[in-house]
């Protein structure tokens, strides 16, 4: 491994552990990154949800049960029977 490339994964590796340590009293230059990761992190959670065909209520988040038209958890409207 070139050094360059070594450096790169050390700066990489060094962002994530602070990001998943809760980035407790961030740098205020940095708030954007935390903002954008986490943004991303959930389309990708939504995303894998939706391949495994798990739904959620857009009311309160809770997993809905398959062909729910309420949700169990507060009752929201979520859909029709699939």
């Amino acid at each position: 491994m070139k050094l360059s490339d070594e450096l790169e994964k050390l700066y990489r590796d060094l962002g994530k552990e602070y990001y998943e340590g809760g980035f407790e009293d961030p740098l205020p230059q940095l708030l954007g990154y935390f903002d954008k990761i986490t943004k991303l992190r959930n389309e990708l959670q939504t995303e894998q949800d939706s391949a495994e065909g798990l739904r959620f209520c857009t009311q309160c988040g809770c997993e809905l049960e398959k062909g729910a038209v309420f949700c169990g958890n507060c009752g929201c409207k979520v859909g029709g029977n699939e």
